[in-house]
């Protein structure tokens, strides 16, 4: 795999790898900031999990997810992630 040249690309290549579905649950990942430096960067993310499970309740969860990611040598790397429930 060839190193990602932006944060933007990093960032969108995390939030596919995040948005996986099976076939009763989906988690859905909406950017709501995203500030950029030339060696950081910082995304704020709106994540909705859904489960629809046969015979069960309907599951809707929802949260913040803050990325931080750093460039070392030409690849971004995310170097912390916190999960926050809205309640």
């Amino acid at each position: 795999m060839s190193a990602v040249s932006t944060f933007r690309q990093a960032l969108h290549r995390h939030l596919q790898a995040l948005e996986r579905s099976t076939l009763h649950t989906r988690l859905f990942a909406t950017p709501l900031e995203i500030h950029e430096a030339s060696d950081a960067g910082l995304a704020v993310l709106h994540l909705l999990y859904c489960e629809d499970q046969p015979g069960k309740p309907a599951l809707r969860l929802q949260s913040h997810l803050t990325l931080v990611f750093r460039k070392l040598a030409d690849e971004w790397v995310r170097v912390q992630g916190q999960d926050r429930p809205i309640a």
